[in-house]
């Protein structure tokens, strides 16, 4: 029972706990690192996209969005690969002499 010579019995309080950090990026197991990223796009961009997978098979814009720069980082890739070697040009320029184009 509370005493009026001491007042109320107070539970004595805890210090309070230091915050959670998340471990930096150097710290962290290299595969957490390097499963996914955070990308930032405009809102009005979010939107559009969002409007796109309403009406398709994608579960949601993230779905979407991967797909599409994966599909264009193998276009990019495609084109990087255009360029013939200086055999394989020789050997494409004996066949179409061969047909009689050349």
């Amino acid at each position: 029972m509370p005493s009026a010579l001491h007042g109320p019995l107070r539970r004595p309080r805890r210090p309070p706990a230091p915050p959670l950090e998340r471990p930096s990026a150097a710290a962290r197991p290299v595969s957490e690192r390097e499963s996914k990223v955070t990308v930032k796009i405009p809102r009005p961009l979010y939107r559009k996209i969002q409007q796109v997978v309403d009406g398709s098979g994608f579960n949601s814009p993230t779905d979407f969005i991967v797909y599409v720069l994966r599909d264009l980082m193998g276009e990019a890739d495609e084109e990087g690969r255009a360029e013939f070697s200086q055999e394989e040009l020789d050997d494409v320029k004996r066949k179409l002499k061969n047909l009689g184009y050349l």
